[in-house]
């Protein structure tokens, strides 16, 4: 065997390896996308500089994270299902750096610092930076629905500390049935993106990787 032949035999190898590592990423980004588009997607978020991650860590260590939502994905879904299913979601779903430790009930989340609260079927005029205002409610959020708007299927989650908004992300869900995997896969998207394990604005290496 020459030389030359060995060469081409190699090349040819190394094509085939490189084709079939090709295929396996093309595969994986695949299944990814057909993840995200089976429970829906997030589209925005933003953060204040007060957004302290390893604050936040603390104070679910210490007590559970007050969940509260307002309206649903669909009507007629009773609003203590919905919250219920959202914290659940959140346990299971939710940033992996974080305890799993959320709850529907304030009796049981105590006086701790945040809060987390979720609003479904958002009007498109709805400020979202109101969620976290103490006069937040569904008759405030359907005020902002403009004549012959219909359904939507906005989702905006605050993680808030009182009134302040210290990280929010916007989105929306592809199931709207509170007890499929594809709403909880959704609610645990946005839960991510809302609490991340680093604050991007002041985390600079935030913007070339992702930070939950």
């Amino acid at each position: 065997m020459t030389a030359s032949t060995k060469t081409t035999r190699h090349t040819a190898r190394r094509r085939k390896a490189l084709a079939q590592a090709a295929a396996a990423m093309l595969l994986v980004a695949a299944t990814a996308a057909c993840a995200a588009s089976s429970s829906g997607v997030v589209y925005s978020s933003d953060f204040t500089a007060g957004y302290d991650p390893r604050s936040l860590s603390a104070a679910m260590s210490r007590a559970p994270l007050l969940v509260e939502t307002y309206g649903s994905p669909a009507p007629g879904q009773a609003s203590e299902d919905v919250a219920r299913a959202s914290a659940l979601a959140l346990r299971e779903h939710g940033p992996s750096w974080l305890p799993r430790n959320y709850t529907d009930s304030a009796t049981d989340a105590g006086n701790g610092p945040y809060h987390l609260r979720i609003a479904y079927g958002l009007p498109k005029a709805f400020d979202r930076q109101l969620l976290c205002s103490a006069g937040m409610s569904v008759q405030t959020a359907e005020a902002a629905r403009r004549q012959g708007e219909t359904g939507s299927t906005r989702s905006v989650a605050s993680l808030c500390r009182g009134e302040t908004v210290l990280g929010v992300a916007e989105g929306a869900p592809a199931a709207t049935d509170i007890a499929s995997e594809g709403f909880a896969a959704f609610v645990g998207r946005l839960g991510r993106e809302t609490m991340p394990r680093r604050n991007p604005v002041l985390d600079d290496d935030c913007m070339f990787r992702f930070c939950d």
